[in-house]
């Protein structure tokens, strides 16, 4: 499903951007933190935070709602993304394909560090030989660890192999 997202603020636009591509089937082709789309033709699904909703009561994009415009989705100020995929997904969007990650819900997106310490466990090098690659002890790569496997409910290597594939580290 084609997607915009309006929010004013760019943290918001980068986690939904992330929940929606990781989560359902949504193409997000629209972000804007300041207004709604001009075109609407290419979209099916309108994240939109509440606040510039009502800014623009006169829209093309508020007034459309059958066949022709998209599905508005009104995003309030204490939205949660479980809230969110449900009402994206209740909707017209899909579910994306079967992932580890998709299988334990909201997971807070992995950091830098975190996606790298990821990949070289995945493929296949210890503890000690991620720490020495990427310069930092032994007991921090465990920490690392230790936080993935937290974010995606994993316990072992193997489950840790597929959350990489999962999220194309390896």
């Amino acid at each position: 499903m084609r997607t915009a997202i309006c929010h004013r603020h760019p943290l918001v636009i980068l986690g939904l951007k992330h929940l929606l591509t990781v989560h359902t089937s949504c193409d997000v082709v629209h972000i804007s933190d300041h207004e709604l789309p001009g075109n609407l033709e290419d979209i099916d699904i309108l994240i939109v935070e509440e606040e510039l909703l009502e800014r623009a009561p006169s829209s093309p994009a508020v007034r459309a709602g059958g066949h022709h415009g998209p599905e508005i989705v009104p995003l309030s100020a204490d939205a949660q993304p479980e809230e969110v995929l449900r009402r994206v997904t209740g909707r017209r969007a899909a579910p994306a394909p079967h992932t580890q990650a998709a299988d334990h819900g909201w997971v807070a997106p992995l950091s830098p560090r975190e996606q790298e310490v990821l990949q070289f466990i995945a493929s296949g090098m210890t503890h000690d030989q991620v720490a020495r690659r990427v310069g930092i002890s032994r007991h921090t790569v465990d920490t690392y660890v230790k936080r993935v496997r937290t974010k995606f409910g994993v316990g072992n290597k193997a489950e840790l192999t597929r959350v990489a594939l999962g999220l194309n580290l390896v």
